[in-house]
């Protein structure tokens, strides 16, 4: 019995803390982060959309994919490798790339997804799985609807004000609503709930796998900012950015200006209408095999350098005792 407890200690002592992690375990979470996000935004541009009135009911993105990992591993590295796999393996994968543009969404849903994981003191805290989906999906689009508002009361997106007959009371409205249909598909019914079912049964079995500790709810993952700065004002100043890039790119094409700053980069071939909808899953089969052979390849890295390190201390403890 004392063997078995000293075994399981010296196992759990193994393990790193999820807090201090080495460069092949942010790899492996970044690997994962990318291919699952990327994969299941393939995916959800698949579902059918209905459309009720001047309504779209219809899943944005399986917010759940992102809450999951991020409140199970390191909120930032899940936060900084699901909007990359969106932009890797779903826009560049189907041809939707709009370049440099794009570091507006990153900035978005990166700084969601931090905030949501980071709110999962406890993975088997059913209250704080099932909010942090609703508060990414929030902090995505109100962020966005902001911006929305802002090039809208500024008139460089005319288009979008006379879809509401030229009323701003009607946008706000359509605006509100939105928020609304998106919490309810993407933050609740392919949020929330898949996160309830997954963050118990994965607490716990999917941590060792990247060598890491499961979350000590008694030391949680904290809002900062880098290198332990206050959290908030990086996080105004990245929303503050990403609000500049979409006007930016609002305004170039108000003006005609082709080829302008916030195109840089810009990929889009339009696979989809090239290829037809097979496209989407080939992109999906591309993206996850893609994903998993680079996590699997960076997992054994690892496991070989812990091997080694583990001979080269079992050497030395050797030499120590003669």
């Amino acid at each position: 019995m004392s063997s078995d407890v000293t075994a399981a200690g010296t196992s759990r002592a193994r393990l790193a803390d999820p807090r201090t992690l080495s460069g092949s375990q942010k790899l492996m979470i970044l690997a994962l982060s990318m291919t699952l996000y990327g994969v299941g935004d393939i995916v959800a541009s698949v579902v059918p959309e209905l459309q009720v009135g001047p309504l779209e009911l219809g899943v944005s993105y399986f917010s759940f994919i992102a809450v999951v990992l991020a409140a199970l591993l390191s909120p930032f590295w899940v936060a900084v490798g699901a909007p990359l796999g969106e932009l890797v393996f779903s826009d560049m994968l189907l041809g939707d790339f709009s370049g440099f543009g794009e570091l507006e969404g990153f900035l978005q849903t990166a700084l969601a997804i931090y905030v949501a994981g980071c709110l999962v003191r406890n993975p088997l805290n059913r209250v704080q799985v099932a909010l942090a989906p609703v508060v990414m999906v929030l902090v995505d689009k109100i962020s966005g609807g902001v911006v929305d508002i802002a090039k809208v009361l500024v008139g460089i997106d005319p288009e979008t004000l006379e879809e509401a007959d030229g009323l701003v009371g009607a946008f706000l409205l359509a605006e509100g609503l939105d928020i609304v249909v998106t919490v309810v598909f993407s933050g609740i019914l392919f949020g929330a709930l898949p996160a309830l079912w997954l963050t118990p049964r994965l607490y716990g079995k999917l941590e060792p796998i990247m060598g890491l500790r499961p979350r000590d709810p008694e030391h949680p993952p904290h809002l900062s900012g880098p290198r332990g700065t206050r959290f908030w004002p990086v996080a105004v100043l990245a929303l503050v950015a990403a609000g500049a890039l979409a006007l930016l790119a609002q305004w170039e094409e108000f003006v005609g200006r082709e080829g302008g700053i916030s195109t840089i980069g810009a990929f889009e071939p339009d696979y989809v209408d090239q290829y037809g909808d097979v496209w989407l899953w080939i992109a999906a089969g591309v993206a996850l095999v893609v994903g998993l052979v680079l996590f699997v390849l960076v997992a054994a890295l690892r496991r070989r350098r812990s091997a080694d390190t583990a001979d080269v201390r079992s050497s030395d403890d050797d030499e120590a005792s003669f």
